[in-house]
């Protein structure tokens, strides 16, 4: 964990070192860096960011080309929709898993 945390700061740092000298190097160093901050958190604060990245790229996009721009709002979206679905299946699936761990219960204090 504390060589994630050092990897971390380095990209941080060297994000801002290469804003003067190229952007778009610092930008992938950015969301690299806040890729790696989200990682240990677990898939939903993940996924969230990595829809919000994608978002917020999409309309960056649509000044530059539409095109592109469209194509990543929409796969931001996509992938917000899978969060949820994920979420729901995750819910699904342990509302089950403690109904059934419940059940064994009562069954324990009948007989």
């Amino acid at each position: 964990m504390k060589i994630l945390n050092a990897i971390k700061y380095l990209m941080a740092i060297a994000a801002i070192v290469f804003i003067f000298f190229n952007w778009q190097v610092s930008i992938v160093l950015f969301i690299i860096g806040t890729l790696l901050h989200v990682f240990p958190l677990g898939p939903n604060p993940l996924l969230s960011v990595i829809t919000g990245e994608l978002v917020i790229a999409g309309l960056i996009f649509l000044f530059i080309n539409w095109k592109i721009g469209v194509a990543l709002i929409i796969s931001g979206f996509m992938v917000a929709k899978f969060r949820v679905w994920g979420n729901k299946k995750n819910y699904e699936y342990y509302d089950e898993k403690n109904k059934n761990k419940d059940d064994n219960k009562e069954k324990e204090y009948i007989a």
